[in-house]
Parts: structure tokens; C-alpha cells; sequence
């Protein structure tokens, strides 16, 4: 498929992604108490503010014309799967350990979703925005993996 998208369209489609993010952690912090449910429900928040900081900058640009299904289709295929895998589906098993792993499989697709983002932005416009989320989104990334390292050592597994 081949569609025509424009920095308007791209931030719409990582606006959708951060709240899908926000809901994701949201439900992962639901699961737990004490500090996998501070990391988690900080996670959640930041995503929440992400989606903000995209809201400004898309307030903030030329709107491409309609929506069409067409590309709301093709926006959705961007946020869905390919960031969101199959295997980062919380399943009701999963241990705290499992909800960090999948969520740093998440995080590590967003970077690569970010990344290039701002390499189709490059010729349209400045990419600060997105070199900012990019940024923190590793933030997320390193967070996760400290996390993962803690709790595999109180398991006595690391």
C-alpha cells in the first residue's frame, strides 16, 4: 500500500500510539503493588504526556486534507502490530518479570517507529520533537531493563 502521508498524518499516528501505550501500562500497573506498580503507573503518565506534546505540535501544523479510510487504515497498521506485537500481549499468567519484558519489546519498537518518523520528516520539517520522544522513549527502554535486572536478581536468577 502505498499512501501519501504528511507530518500532520504521522503525528496523528504516534499520538495513537502513545495512548495505546498509556493504556497498556495502565493495565500492567493494575496488576501490581509497591514499586512495579510506581514504574508501570509512571510509565502510563508519561506516555499520557507524550500524546500531549504530540497534540501541541499536530495543533501546530498544515493539515494534509481528509482523512480518508484509506489512511486512517494504513495510520492504524503503523500503531498496531508492528509496535504492539502479538507477543506483547499481557496474558493473565504473565509474572512481573514478563509484563517487563514485553514492555520493553514495545519500547524498542517505538524507537524504531520514531526513528523513522523523523527520517520522513527530515525534509518537511524540524524533527526536535520527535528526537525528544526518541530520547525518552530509551529513557522508558533503560528504565524497563533496570527493572527487569532487579527483579531477576531478587529471583536470584541474574
Amino acid at each position: 500500500m502505498s499512501v501519501a502521508l504528511s507530518a500532520a498524518d504521522l503525528f496523528s499516528a504516534a499520538i495513537l500510539l502513545e495512548e495505546k501505550g498509556a493504556r497498556f501500562y495502565s493495565e500492567a500497573a493494575a496488576r501490581f503493588s509497591g514499586e512495579g506498580k510506581k514504574l508501570l503507573s509512571g510509565l502510563a503518565s508519561m506516555e499520557r504526556v507524550h500524546a500531549g506534546r504530540f497534540r501541541k505540535v499536530l495543533e501546530g501544523l498544515p493539515q494534509a486534507g481528509e482523512m480518508t479510510e484509506e489512511k486512517e487504515s494504513y495510520l492504524r497498521m503503523l500503531t498496531g502490530d508492528r509496535i504492539f506485537t502479538p507477543e506483547a500481549e499481557m496474558e493473565k499468567r504473565d509474572a512481573y518479570g514478563d509484563i517487563l519484558e514485553k514492555a520493553i519489546t514495545v519500547e524498542k519498537n517505538s524507537v524504531f517507529f520514531y526513528t523513522a518518523v523523523k527520517d520522513s520528516l527530515a525534509q518537511s520539517m524540524d524533527g526536535t520533537a520527535v528526537d525528544l520522544l526518541i530520547r525518552e522513549e530509551i529513557g522508558h527502554f533503560q528504565s524497563l531493563t533496570d527493572a527487569l535486572q532487579r527483579w531477576l536478581e531478587r529471583k536470584g536468577e541474574a
